[in-house]
């Protein structure tokens, strides 16, 4: 598989630290979390496997390629704008997300409109950027990150404070049945591969998808779920992790490097937040902005060759998540974000039907 593929799948699966992912599993602790999780990986990796082996069948092609060569316009348009709904939302809840985090962490007498718009220039033109460029962004993004990221988590799987008693504790659960809330959020995680929509564009060579790419991909998903609930868990109790806010903040925040520049962990953990937390908003938000305009464009927003409606879509997008992220408190940020998970099953099956749909009138 492509370098870029497997980039679009492992940024989604870390970036579940800058969603509400981590809190409602491990509300779910004693009620069968471990259980949804492995529930959700199965699935997730089924979904993936489908979806990949569906794109490489139209190399150099995305959806809106696929849906207006071999669909009907009653198909595309409700369809693309669903998608972009969807995406939207996706990178709002991180948007949102990021927000509180910093306001709570390193920002607490700053205006929740000053955080917001500072985040939501950047993204601005970020997303207006070149689909290859989000590429090639989110590449060097990934490469810088890696460092970090190891060192974070070599030091939080062999940080004293963690308790492996409590963890050991939180494993006796095993035998709780799955819940949908759960499984659902789980499942998340694997919809990295579903990028392809847009970004399959820029993979023209025909791609393989091996054996050991997938146990790959699942074992790197694997060490995201077990250090996203097991490490808070080690380092909070497993009795006490119910009434973190942020459990991913909060154990980092709790381990300490007795050698080095930087003495707390959470300062490289903020690190590795906002910088996952910008690079995904960038490729939610321009999926949504590339679906919309394969549906509309202005025609009143034409100035000799140039037309605006791209702009007026990103501004739209800015001026909304402003408003929402002032809106909302934190509580309702994970309320509304679970009943938004628990739509992936719509979400899977729209996908899938409209694949059949292509796949039948490609086949004709």
């Amino acid at each position: 598989m492509s370098r870029f593929l497997y980039y679009l799948i492992f940024t989604n699966m870390m970036a579940i630290i800058t969603t509400p992912i981590p809190r409602i599993l491990l509300v779910q602790s004693e009620d069968g979390a471990i259980g949804s999780m492995l529930v959700g990986t199965a699935a997730g990796m089924i979904f993936m496997y489908i979806t990949i082996k569906f794109f490489i069948r139209f190399p150099g092609m995305d959806f809106i390629d696929l849906l207006q060569a071999y669909t009907s316009n009653r198909v595309r348009i409700p369809v693309t704008i669903y998608f972009a709904i969807f995406w939207y939302i996706s990178g709002l809840i991180t948007l949102i997300m990021t927000v509180f985090l910093l306001i709570t962490f390193l920002t607490p007498v700053m205006s929740i409109y000053t955080i917001t718009c500072s985040i939501v220039i950047t993204v601005f033109f970020g997303v207006l950027l070149k689909s290859k460029s989000v590429l090639f962004t989110m590449e060097i993004v990934v490469i810088l990150l890696i460092p970090v990221a190891l060192l974070m988590f070599f030091k939080l799987f062999t940080a004293s404070e963690v308790d492996w008693d409590q963890t050991r504790l939180a494993i006796m659960h095993i035998n709780q049945m799955p819940k949908y809330s759960s499984i659902v959020a789980t499942s998340f995680m694997f919809l990295g591969c579903s990028n392809l929509i847009i970004f399959n564009r820029y993979f023209k060579e025909q791609q393989h998808v091996s054996m050991l790419s997938l146990v790959f991909i699942s074992l790197f998903a694997v060490l995201m779920l077990v250090t996203s609930y097991f490490i808070p868990i080690g380092l909070s109790g497993f009795d006490r992790i119910e009434q973190l806010i942020f459990p991913w903040t909060s154990s980092a925040d709790s381990v300490r490097m007795k050698f080095g520049i930087i003495e707390r962990v959470i300062f490289i953990f903020m690190f590795l937040f906002v910088t996952l937390a910008f690079v995904s908003i960038i490729i939610h938000w321009h999926i949504s902005y590339k679906l919309i305009l394969s549906v509309f464009r202005l025609k009143a927003l034409q100035f000799q060759q140039q037309n605006f409606t791209p702009f007026l879509v990103v501004l739209v997008f800015s001026l909304l998540g402003i408003w929402l992220t002032a809106l909302l408190t934190q509580y309702q940020l994970y309320h509304y974000t679970s009943l938004f998970y628990y739509t992936i099953p719509l979400f899977v099956a729209i996908l899938f039907f409209t694949m059949m749909a292509i796949k039948k009138g490609a086949s004709k």
